[in-house]
């Protein structure tokens, strides 16, 4: 696979470690023990967990990626994914296993630390989001230029832009013929990907790695760290 260097900070870590959705999951710090010079890159979804995990398991968990991200700098990248934006956005909808036990804290602990998450990250063509961007979606819905850097528009959006980001599409209960955003995208919607980037995604669960090349655009979905998988990109 093509090479990614961390520009932001001028180091060129051997490898990149992309994880895909945490959900309470403590794997993560076996593989950063196990890879410590690596950048991680997180495609969020920390909360919400499929099993049942401890309101303070689940929180100290997130408390300690954050801490990560204060330590290593840009070697860590913190996106946001759906099952974190609903404690703390009001543009997104509630999610299914939202814990309202939790609500307040979480949200505090967001917000608190905010400055350290982002909704996209790219570096040349290569895009890291939650979900992922169909070219319907992003020309037509978000209505971004393909000629601009793609998470810059993304992590900066115009006010009438707003709708269309956190928009459910309809495989995931929104409106019929809705498409969904970056944090909501089902993999069925992402037939279309766009075009001359390559993306890394959550946010669909697989067993493994999936790669799927449509149209000049590829996407590895990521979403297996329930399997213990994660994906390593080598520099």
């Amino acid at each position: 696979m093509n090479s990614i260097m961390n520009k932001q900070s001028g180091e060129t870590p051997q490898y990149t470690i992309v994880f895909g959705d945490i959900h309470g999951s403590t794997y993560w710090k076996d593989v950063v023990n196990e890879n410590p010079e690596c950048r991680y890159i997180f495609l969020g979804d920390y909360l919400d967990p499929y099993k049942e995990i401890a309101p303070k398991q689940l929180i100290e968990n997130l408390k300690e990626i954050i801490q990560l991200k204060k330590e290593l700098h840009d070697r860590v990248i913190l996106l946001l994914g759906n099952h974190d934006l609903h404690y703390f956005c009001p543009y997104m909808p509630l999610c299914s296993r939202f814990d309202d036990t939790i609500a307040d804290e979480v949200s505090a602990l967001f917000r608190d630390n905010i400055h350290l998450f982002t909704y996209a990250f790219q570096e040349d063509k290569y895009i890291f989001t939650h979900a992922g961007i169909s070219a319907l979606w992003f020309i037509f819905d978000f209505k971004g230029n393909v000629n601009s850097n793609i998470a810059e528009q993304l992590n900066n959006p115009r006010p009438e832009q707003l709708s269309a980001l956190y928009r459910c599409g309809w495989y995931r209960g929104g409106d019929v013929n809705a498409s969904g955003g970056i944090f909501w995208a089902d993999i069925n919607e992402l037939v279309d990907p766009l075009p001359g980037y390559t993306q890394f995604v959550g946010h669909n669960r697989v067993e493994k790695i999936r790669k799927v090349v449509e149209n000049d655009g590829k996407i590895f979905f990521c979403d297996c760290l329930y399997n213990e998988i994660y994906l390593k990109l080598e520099i």
